[in-house]
């Protein structure tokens, strides 16, 4: 995002490529975007949860940037992404965004867009849960690969209100992020903190046992 608010963003689905491809697309949005990296304020991502590699990369691809400019990040949860790009493209004001976390599971959180400044926030604490309980709220638009994981398993989901084929979008985090910097929400330089809930359970399960 440029000082007069305009967005620049570049999309693709790379698997396993993605340390090849991100910064061919970091320097395209740059230069769309008619900056160099020494204008650059903030460094934002999308810390998790989701595939192991992929949170590691965009972590590590943050960390490196921050460090190397000077610039604090911003760590922006992947299904708060995904929630803020389900209200802004299908014009909902709450969503269950569900990511599929394999095993069984989804990585999962309920979002209710705020009627002023458009932004999603949590309206519970993000959750790792078994398919056969990814619940289904009526008054929720449901969004991502968690349902279609929990539909694929054998489990039924509402199809009126339902896009499990949307994926988190770089834009929508541009706006969950200038959102966090405007209320001071941002991390260190180098402080790449990952939102990893299946490694937040096992510690619990670990604790528990002692």
């Amino acid at each position: 995002m440029t000082a007069n608010g305009d967005v620049f963003a570049e999309y693709a689905l790379t698997p396993r490529e993605h340390t090849r491809y991100l910064p061919l697309m970091m320097d395209a949005v740059l230069q769309q975007a008619a900056l160099a990296k020494t204008a650059l304020t903030h460094i934002a991502f999308a810390n998790g949860p989701g595939a192991f590699t992929g949170v590691r990369i965009a972590a590590a691809t943050a960390q490196g940037l921050s460090i190397g400019l000077g610039c604090p990040l911003v760590a922006v949860s992947t299904l708060a992404v995904l929630a803020q790009h389900a209200v802004d493209t299908h014009r909902q004001q709450q969503v269950m965004a569900a990511i599929d976390a394999r095993m069984g599971e989804a990585y999962v959180g309920h979002y209710r867009r705020d009627q002023h400044t458009g932004i999603v926030s949590a309206l519970a604490d993000e959750r790792l849960v078994k398919l056969a309980d990814l619940a289904s709220p009526a008054d929720s638009f449901l969004a991502g690969s968690g349902f279609q994981a929990r539909q694929q398993a054998g489990f039924a989901v509402a199809q009126d209100r339902l896009d499990d084929q949307l994926l988190p979008h770089a834009r929508a985090l541009v706006k969950l992020a200038a959102a966090a910097v405007e209320k001071g929400d941002i991390a260190a330089v180098g402080v790449a903190e990952i939102n990893y809930l299946r490694n937040q359970v096992a510690e619990k399960s670990r604790k528990k046992r002692l």
